[in-house]
Parts: C-alpha cells; structure tokens; sequence
C-alpha cells in the first residue's frame, strides 16, 4: 500500500467508540456470521481463487448489503447499486451506494466502489487500458456521478479502503480478517454502517461527515506543541458553561491524571497530580493577594511556546477549580521514584493519593480571592439571602426578553415557580431553539432539555389548556438520544461523560451514599463515647459532611439544576443535617456549631414538619455570633419584602411578591421558611439586642399577611414562649390585637396566638393587666357563629389569666352564661385547669362529674396498653390529682359506672388491695402527680416488693424507688 494517512486516528476514535455498543446495530449477530464465514473462506484459500467476476458481486451484496446495511432488495427505492452507469461517459463502478430508483434519473450517488479480485494489488496499475490502478480507478469514476459523490471505496475483499472523494492520501483501511476482533468491527460499523454513513437529505450532516471535520481539527491541534498552561486552561475550559464540575471528575482528566485509567486524587479541596509538567508550574509562580506572579524562567519558557494571554488564562483556570471546591494543588515531580520505592508496599497504588519524599512534590494553595466588598446580587444569592422582592422583580422586569433567555433565569423562575413553572419551561424552549445551531453550545443545550424533563410533574399544576401537550412533550425527550446522536460529535468524551453523569444522576447518587456512610460512623462514634470509651483523636466526620453538602449546594445552584423540589435532594440535605446534628450533640468529638451557610439551607430546603421532628427533642443549637446576625437579616428581607411602607406610617401587601404567591410552590416554600425559622431561632443562643431589628419587620408582616396557616403559625408560637421578653410589652400586645382582630369562627389559624399569648404575659410580665374592653369583646364575639348557635370560648380561656377585674367580669359573664344554657365538660375542664374557676363555683363540679359518668366508655379512644379506661376518664383523673381535690368530696361519689382500676384512683386509700394488681403501676408510671400522692400507701409499696421477689421488672423498680421509698 502506497503511503498514506489514516482519516481517523486510534486516539481521535477513542474519544467516540468508548461507549458505542454492537447491540446498537441491527441484526449484530447476522452480521458476524456472514463475516465469519467470508474470513473462513479467506482462510481456507477459496476467495483468492476466484476469479473478480465470480467474487464481485456475492462480496458486494454480503459486506455492503448485509454487514453494513445498505438495502439492495425494494423494488421501489434502495440504497445499493451494482454496475452503476456514469451518466457522462457511460462508464460503470462494481457498485454504488447512495439512494437508487426504478427511474435511474433520479438516482443519487454517494459513494462510489470498486472491488478486484483477493490476488489483486490495489496500488498497482493494471495490465489493462490506460494501465491505472484500482484505487486510481475507482477515483475516476468519482466525478463522473454528479456532485453528490464525497467517498471511494476500494476492495481486493481481503482490504477494504475507504476514502474521500478528494484525496487519496488519506484512507480508512480495514482487513477482513481483522473484523473477528469486536473493538476492529465496532470502529466499521460505527463510521460506515449506513445508519452513520450517509443521510438522505444533504443539509443533514451524517455522523461520518461529522466526524470527518472534527478528525481534521483534532490532527492540527495534536500536531502542535502544547504549553501545561494551555492544556489546563483547554481542558477546563471545555467545562465553561458547567458552574460546578465535581473535583473528582476534575482530578481524573487529563492533564492532571496522566495515567489511562480513573484515579482517585482529590480529598479535602485538594487536588493531587503526579503529572511532572504540573509540578515545574508550580514551582515557577507565585500567587499574592490573587495575582499570579511568574518566574522569569517561567516567563521565557511562555515566549518560547508562544502561549498567550498566560497569566489570564491560568487565573481563569484556578477561579474556575475554586468554584469546583479546588484551592490547593500538590504535584508530583518524579511518581515513578515513588512506584518504584513502593513496588513492595501492600496497598500502594499510583491511582490513589499516597505519600511522597519531602524533596519530590510540591503544594500550592491557587486560591484567588474575590473581592469581599462586593456583595453579590445574582438571581441564586437573591433566593438564598430571601430577598425575594429584588428576585421576582429582576425576574418580571426580563420576562420575554430574549436576552435573558439563559439558564440563570430558567432555575430563578423555577426557584420561585413563576406561572406554576411554565415560565421556566417558555425559556428552557427558548434556549433549545436559540442554540441548537452553535454546536460549541452543547452543554448549555443538554442543560435546558435536561431541566425541561424535571418539570414533567411540577407541571401538571399549571391549569392553562396546554398542559397535556407540553407534559407530552416532556414525556418524549430521550436524553440519550440528544447525546449520542445529536452532541457525541461536538463534545468532547470527558465532557460527554460527565453530561451522562448529570443525567444518570451520578454525582447525587455518590453523594447521597457517602452522606448515608458518614452518618452510620457518626453514630458508631456517639455509641462508643456514650459507653464511656476514651477518644484522643478521631476523624472529623462533621467535617466530611459540610463538605458534601457545600459540594451538593455548588452541583445544583451552579450548574442551575431543577432539583430543588424534589424528595431525593431534600432527604439527601435532611440526612446531612441529621448526622450535623447528632454530631453536635457528641461531646469533645463533634461539630462545634452551626454556622450561617447549614443554617440558611436547612431552612430553604427540609420539609417543615421533618425539621420539627428532628429538633423535637434539641433544645439547644450553638451558633457564633457572626451568622446569628446573617441569619437574622436573611429572616428581615424575608418579612420585609412581603411589606410596602404607605404614606401615614402604615404598610400593605406588596403586590410583586404577593402576585407570586399565587404559585403554590413559591406559596408552599414561602411559608416554610418563615415555620423552619423559628424552629431554628427557638433553639439559637440569640439575645434581644440581636433580634431588635427583625421585631418591627415581623409585627408588621404578621398584621398584614394573607398565607400563613395554624401550622405555619406554631412554630413561632413556641419561640414566643421560650424568648418572649425579646418583645416590648407593647409588641406583645400588637400580636394579641393581630390574633383577635383577624381571628374567626371555625378558622384555628389564630387559635394557637390566643392561647400562648396569655402564658408569654404571664412568664415574662407577670404584674401586666390586659384592659381593653373593646378588643376583649371582639375576641368574644370571634367564638360565635354568624346564627349565634354555635359558641365555643376555649381558645380565649387563656385571656381571664392577664384580664384586669373589669375585663373578667366580662369574660366570666359569658362563661358562665353558657355553661348555664349549654353545660360543655371539655370547656369546664379548661375552666378549672387555667384557674378561671373553682370547683365550688355553682354546681357545675357536680354536672361535670355526672358528664364524665355518663360518657366515658362510649365511643372514646382507649387509654394505655392494657386498655383498663378511656382518653376521658383519665383526663378527669389528672385533674383531680393536679387540683389537689379530695378524694371524699360528695361530688366524686356520684360516679357510679368505674371498674376496679378506675375506683383505685379515685380513692386509692381506701380500696381492697387484695384486688389490686400491681400492673396497674404500669398504666401511670409517666404521672408523677398521681403516682407521688399514693407514696405513702403502704400496700402498693408492699404488692410492688412482692412482685419484684419473683420476677425483675425495670419500671416498677423505678417506682418503687423514686415515689414509695421514704
């Protein structure tokens, strides 16, 4: 064969081939038999002696027919002539590929071939007219079948060439023998099969052709000698349009891993190469207050290799690895020293980190710092800092603007669900169609349809008569098939991988299990200090922690991925923030406190109720003063940006974010965050000084809000009990003016304020007096019905606590007007818990008893595991015990309908205690009022001994020795 280059070289090839599949190719199995049987009859000799008329046209159905796949068989249209006729000089090729019909002048040639004999040279001329040589030939025939004609394939059947119609320099060159091997059959199929090959329409580039432009643009920048600076920059750069690359992934691509194999060389913000080039860098600049200082030797090493912009570029390319958690690099200057001092070493692997001679690496910490007296006011630090007014605002001011139409804006309308997230999907759309024809824009495009199939069931809240077509839409997008067919071509394989990692959700996935691990070893380490092992030193597995949730924050906010309504990211953060928490509660080897950043994100991101019953039994979380405020001012744009202030000193609903509300999603994270922040502040060491500023934002907001539930309410009902002298006397009545004035009948969202409020007067400011009659008789009037049939008083009971006497003559007058007119047994319970009443006003006492003996039993929930009473019977017990009522008051006799238990704690001293059963103690063992009044009966002592005697029991051994041991 005369000298030649190939089109496509082994190293361009391996960028594409990784990840095509025979399978993906039909009737595979067909396909290599048909070349098996061709290469036994190589083998056996066969096929060299025939002659070309007998080998010709059998070789040319079989291998073009029926291995490639070029039709031969309709009788209307096909893809695989025989004998094709130039239309100029009437000469004829073996054979043709292309689009072929019954009306030979529409035929439409692509490829030309010419097949000789097995014994014939294919670059020897021929003993023939005009003497020319096959591959001469077949070039002839080229330009004489129009101007469709770009390939020429030439074959002795033992070889195969495959070249372009305009040069005959280079070729793709195949042997048939060599077609066994599947890595040899998958580069054919994949560059000639028809299905790649050609395409119908000519403004459709086929994969071929594709990659025929690509190969040129590969062989001239492989040609070039390549600056380390260059290739860093190049290599990154490819990622441009990623914010967030994971410094794994990083760390694995060339240049930093030089190896041909994945390694594991990044751990704690540093990334680890024993790539030498990287090392000389390294040890040639400097970097101080973020400029990067270069070495003279540095410097004239750059006017050698001619690399331009150099500084700008190696800045750009740090920047870029801090974004992705990258602030130290440690190079290697000679890793096969290490190997081969290592080669005995169990364990020792050059794909892991492993440590090196003091004198052969060196360590660089490349962070550039941005400026801290910038604050930034893009649409993601908007969201995170709740300045939910400047965000929706940008976003309605560059709404139909197609120069917004980027992904920033997609995630910011998603982020806050503009137009139930159709606003979002109008972009995503937008964007497909803006850059689909910039192939250089690939990331970008996988990104907005990647998004587009996340909205598929967020959608189906928005009610507009498109929905089922665009979720149809949505519901047609095949992922893979954008990034075999339509981006494999134009991305390179690095970046090509890590897209199938977004889409295989890769990167979560391994974070989630690495989350999932570090929690189990928090609560192995918890387990083993609590059992009094001693611990000098141990891992920080806090740490580990931040850093995947710093690391999952930068993957979906950067990379603008629309997760954050979904379940598996917020168990992802709930579990980060479970372990963070039971960390902190592991004495001298957990975390420390909860800064700003873990604070802001557990608010935005775990379910309301889920962070409740996390923090259920925390009443303490430490925080250090600097993100106490940060979170504090977060909390004020919060309130502040539901609130316009009016002319007169007063404020109304601020219709920007209102408007928004309108969207249940934003509705739904809105109201969130306002439950999770008080559950975090009830828990924070914060002082009055520091919430001053969030109590005039937060009254105002709550006089005029229109989106809060009970649920959303309770949570900062709690925060008033626990810290309610961070409020003004004045303050607290402006909230109990808010809960009476905008409570209503058979609406509990106020229900909650009107009880607590009163417990906050009564611990913080016990001498205060409430006087307002007027509001008084509003808060009354709230507990009747619009007919007047319906009263219920319970939720203002409460209120005669912190009354003045003229404002509970009012109270007790309706009180007891209703008791007297429509006797409620739940309603006189509270009367006489919250010491409104005694049990010797009227004869009420005596109608409750009665109520409770004649609906206990019917219909109400069982009490305890041994079921020996009702929910209501026992609550009447611990009132009497709680009231200190005697035991022989006339009153309690009228309860005739008990059973033994039920008898035994209404007297419990004079009862048979031969009929006592000593599990009775089970029942009651969490009421310490009722179990510290009977200590000094001497039968339950003496029944509990005896039962211990026979048998150990733990609860009742507590009992004995906390009530009835004196």
């Amino acid at each position: 064969m005369n000298t030649v280059n190939v089109i496509f070289s082994e190293s361009f090839l391996s960028n594409y081939l990784y990840d095509f599949k025979l399978s993906s190719i039909p009737n595979i199995r067909e396909i290599q038999i048909i070349l098996r049987n061709l290469i036994e009859e190589l083998k056996s000799g066969k096929l060299e002696r025939l002659k070309e008329e007998e080998i010709k046209s059998r070789f040319i159905t079989s291998f073009f027919g029926d291995v490639l796949g070029f039709n031969y068989g309709n009788s209307n249209q096909w893809m695989l002539r025989e004998e094709k006729k130039s239309e100029i000089n009437g000469s004829k090729s073996d054979a043709a590929l292309g689009y072929f019909f019954e009306n030979k002048e529409k035929d439409d040639v692509r490829t030309v071939i010419e097949i000789k004999d097995a014994k014939t040279d294919l670059d020897k001329n021929q003993n023939r007219s005009k003497n020319f040589s096959p591959v001469e030939q077949a070039f002839n025939y080229a330009p004489q079948m129009k101007g469709n004609c770009k390939w020429v394939i030439v074959s002795n059947v033992k070889e195969i060439r495959f070249y372009p119609s305009n040069d005959r320099s280079k070729c793709q060159v195949f042997f048939l023998e060599d077609l066994e091997n599947e890595t040899k059959l998958k580069e054919l199929l994949f560059l000639f099969h028809k299905d790649r090959f050609i395409r119908h329409n000519l403004k459709d580039r086929s994969n071929t052709d594709i990659l025929f432009n690509k190969s040129i643009e590969y062989i001239e920048n492989e040609s070039l000698v390549v600056h380390i600076i260059d290739k860093i920059y190049y290599s990154l750069k490819r990622f441009e349009d990623l914010g967030f690359v994971s410094p794994e992934y990083i760390a694995s691509i060339k240049p930093f891993n030089i190896l041909d194999e994945y390694v594991w060389h990044y751990q704690n913000e540093k990334l680890f190469t024993i790539n030498s080039d990287i090392y000389f860098l390294l040890n040639e600049i400097s970097i101080i207050d973020s400029n990067i200082i270069f070495s003279e030797k540095l410097e004239k090493e750059i006017d050698k290799y001619k690399v331009l912009e150099s500084k700008e570029k190696l800045k750009w390319s740090f920047k870029f690895l801090n974004n992705c958690m990258i602030t130290e690099m440690q190079a290697i200057k000679d890793y096969s020293f290490e190997v081969n001092k290592n080669k005995r070493t169990i364990g020792f692997s050059k794909k892991n980190i492993f440590n090196t001679n003091e004198n052969n690496y060196i360590v660089k910490n490349i962070q550039i710092k941005n400026n801290k007296d910038v604050k930034c006011d893009c649409i993601i630090c908007n969201y995170r800092n709740f300045k939910f007014d400047n965000l929706i605002r940008r976003l309605r001011k560059n709404e139909g603007n197609r120069d917004y139409n980027n992904l920033q804006y997609a995630f910011g309308n998603f982020l806050v669900s503009s137009n139930n997230y159709k606003n979002s999907y109008t972009i995503l759309k937008e964007i497909q169609s803006d850059i689909k024809q910039y192939p250089e824009k690939g990331i970008t495009y996988f990104l907005a349809t990647f998004n587009l199939t996340l909205l598929y069931n967020l959608i189906q809240s928005y009610d507009l008569d498109d929905k089922e077509k665009i979720r149809s839409e949505i519901r047609n997008i095949d992922l893979d098939k954008l990034i075999y067919n339509e981006l494999e071509f134009y991305i390179e394989n690095d970046v090509i991988t890590y897209l199938k990692k977004i889409k295989d959700d890769d990167y979560i996935d391994k974070i989630k299990d690495s989350v999932d691990n570090t929690y189990l070893k928090i609560i192995d380490l918890k387990d083993l200090l609590e059992n009094n092992r001693k611990l000098y030193d141990g891992p920080n597995y806090a740490y580990k922690l931040l850093i995947k949730l710093h690391q999952l924050s930068l993957y979906l906010y950067n990379n603008n991925l629309f997760y954050f309504k979904f379940t598996k990211y917020k168990q992802i953060f709930e579990k980060i923030f479970a372990g963070l928490l039971l960390s902190h509660n592991t004495p001298d080897h957990g975390l420390l406190f909860f800064n700003d950043f873990v604070l802001t994100e557990t608010i935005l991101n775990v379910p309301q109720s889920n962070l409740q019953k996390l923090l259920r039994n925390q009443k303490t979380l430490r925080s250090n003063e600097d993100s106490i405020i940060k979170l504090l001012e977060k909390f004020s744009n919060m309130l502040t940006s539901y609130c316009k202030d009016g002319y007169f000193n007063d404020s109304y609903e601020n219709s920007i974010l209102t408007t928004q509300l309108e969207n249940w999603g934003f509705r739904d994270l809105y109201t969130s965050i306002f439950a999770n922040a008080f559950t975090i502040l009830s828990r924070l060491e914060l002082s009055k000084e520091q919430f001053q500023f969030v109590r005039k934002a937060l009254i105002t907001f709550l006089k005029i809000e229109t989106i809060l539930a009970w649920f959303d309410l309770k949570e900062f009902e709690t925060f008033l009990v626990d810290k309610g002298d961070f409020f003004e006397i004045k303050e607290l009545e402006e909230i109990l003016h808010i809960a009476i004035t905008r409570d209503k009948m058979f609406n509990n969202k106020y229900e909650g304020l009107l009880k607590k409020i009163p417990t906050v007067f009564d611990k913080f400011y016990p001498e205060y007096q409430f006087c307002n009659t007027t509001l008084l008789n509003r808060a009354v009037y709230n507990c009747h019905s619009e007919s007047n049939d319906y009263i219920d008083y319970r939720k203002i009971i409460g209120l005669a606590t912190i009354v003045d006497e003229n404002c509970k003559k009012i109270l007790l007058t309706h009180f007891q007007d209703y008791l007297n007119k429509n006797f409620n047994y739940e309603f006189y319970e509270k009367l006489l818990e919250n010491s409104v009443l005694d049990i010797d006003t009227n004869n009420y006492f005596e109608k409750y008893v009665l109520e409770i003996n004649n609906k206990k039993d019917y219909g109400t929930y069982r009490f305890g595991k041994q079921e020996l009473t009702d929910l209501i019977f026992i609550n009447f017990i611990l009132l009497i015990y709680e009231l200190d009522i005697d035991f022989e008051k006339k009153e309690l006799l009228l309860l005739s309908n008990v059973n033994e238990f039920e008898a035994w704690l209404l007297n419990p001293k004079h009862i048979d205690y031969h009929k006592f059963d000593v599990t009775w103690l089970y029942e009651i063992h969490e009421f310490p009022n009722i179990l510290s009044k009977m200590g000094n009966i001497s039968e339950i002592a003496n029944a509990i001994d005896k039962f211990l005697l026979n048998q150990f029991d733990s609860i009742l051994l507590e009992i004995k020795y906390k009530y009835f041991i004196r």
